[in-house]
């Protein structure tokens, strides 16, 4: 075989051919091993089959890393997809456990926290239903929200965890809430 193909072998080998294209690749080594079986025009026609084939591969790979170069340029003045290619580059890189600690937590740990918001949530059931009024009526809003809480812990627990889960974040958007103040319209007449 010609060893300018070879060599154009070698070249798209190393530079990743295989994963671009995989069909591909395995037709043209398909081809690269059945020209080497044959001899006179039959090889000669084989070999250039081959040769169109590797061509046609080393452009469209060129092209695709022309249209990669592109993107990341066109993309690069942007902060998230310059943070996104970072993610990207420790994603590949994968040398340090450190950095991928943050991704994959300890089931232990998890397991630890699930325990601890648990406790949390018991806790405060606990002190939301010593604080009850003494003297409300059966339909007192506040009794029915407590009973309810009672009933829920000892019925399902996990409901009642991802419950409060909920109450606190709308608690949290209550306050954030309370903590604008209205906008007066500067048009606006006051009450006589």
């Amino acid at each position: 075989m010609n060893p300018d193909v070879l060599s154009t072998l070698d070249a798209l080998r190393a530079a990743g051919a295989p994963r671009f294209d995989a069909v591909g690749w395995h037709y043209i080594e398909t081809l690269a091993g059945r020209t080497q079986t044959q001899s006179g025009a039959a090889q000669a026609l084989l070999t250039r089959k081959l040769q169109q084939s590797l061509d046609n591969l080393h452009q469209r790979m060129k092209a695709a890393a022309q249209a990669t170069q592109t993107a990341k340029a066109s993309s690069a003045s942007s902060p998230l997809a310059t943070l996104l290619q970072e993610l990207k580059a420790q994603d590949q890189s994968d040398t340090h456990p450190i950095s991928n600690a943050w991704r994959s937590e300890n089931p232990r740990i998890q397991q630890f926290r699930q325990q601890l918001s648990q406790i949390s949530v018991q806790k405060q059931v606990t002190q939301a239903i010593a604080q009850a009024p003494q003297n409300a009526g059966p339909i007192n809003s506040h009794m029915l929200v407590l009973r309810s809480l009672g009933l829920m812990r000892g019925i399902s627990p996990d409901y009642l965890n991802r419950f409060m889960v909920h109450v606190d974040t709308l608690l949290c958007l209550d306050e954030a809430d309370k903590g604008k103040a209205p906008a007066k319209k500067a048009g606006a007449k006051s009450p006589k």
